[in-house]
């Protein structure tokens, strides 16, 4: 199990996971940032001013990791043989 304080950031608005050092943006989960709770509350409430209006919606989400990894295992024990979607 993964630390309960670490969030990965999910961008709407670039349809990809933040990468590492907030360089860039990841398609891959596994190859997501990790962040604090804080930094990720930072970023994403960073992302609304502008962006918001733009697209219509908050550009930028924070999921906990644990939560996304409880996810993923769901997903393999339901669907064994489809792979996964997000990689």
């Amino acid at each position: 199990m993964s630390d309960p304080d670490l969030y990965l950031i999910w961008s709407i608005e670039h349809r990809a996971w933040w990468a590492p050092a907030r360089e860039g943006y990841a398609r891959q989960l596994s190859r997501a940032g990790h962040y604090s709770h804080a930094d990720a509350l930072d970023i994403c409430a960073s992302a609304i001013p502008g962006t918001a209006r733009r697209i219509g919606q908050f550009p930028e989400l924070p999921v906990r990791l644990a939560d996304m990894q409880s996810f993923v295992a769901d997903h393999a024990k339901r669907f064994p043989n489809t792979g996964e979607p997000w990689e």
